[in-house]
């Protein structure tokens, strides 16, 4: 591959990690306010599957959390712990937000596929280096 394009791959890198701080930080604010204010979000029963409204906020909390901090890895050289730990976080950030689909829908679609777009970034560029300058 030549440098522009390596270069070009790096930079899907370092927007999928930005995507990744915001996703996150959203993720903490969603959890905060689940957490604070337990009738925020609306459901029948006032639990989704079998957890509380505030057990979801501190999963929401602590997984955008992980996620900005994970984000917050890829950028600068992007350490390689940081590209496999983001596949992880977001396919979990995924699959939380479709669980929340029935509570948040339009969120939850929204977030979902910021996560698609993120996983893109990722996965698609598994066998460049990140950390090469050409």
């Amino acid at each position: 591959m030549t440098a522009p394009d390596a270069r070009a791959w790096t930079g899907w890198v370092r927007f999928g990690a930005v995507v990744m701080v915001v996703v996150g930080v959203f993720g903490v604010i969603e959890g905060l306010a689940a957490i604070v204010s337990p009738t925020y979000f609306v459901s029948d029963t006032g639990t989704v599957l079998v957890l509380s409204w505030a057990a979801w906020g501190w999963v929401h909390l602590v997984l955008g959390a992980l996620v900005a901090i994970v984000g917050a890895g890829l950028l600068g050289e992007a350490a390689g712990w940081a590209r496999g730990a983001g596949i992880a976080v977001v396919g979990l950030s995924a699959i939380v937000h479709l669980i929340m689909i029935p509570v948040a829908p339009v969120w939850s679609i929204v977030v979902i596929a910021l996560d698609v777009v993120i996983l893109y970034a990722l996965v698609t560029t598994w066998n460049e280096p990140l950390g090469a300058r050409h």
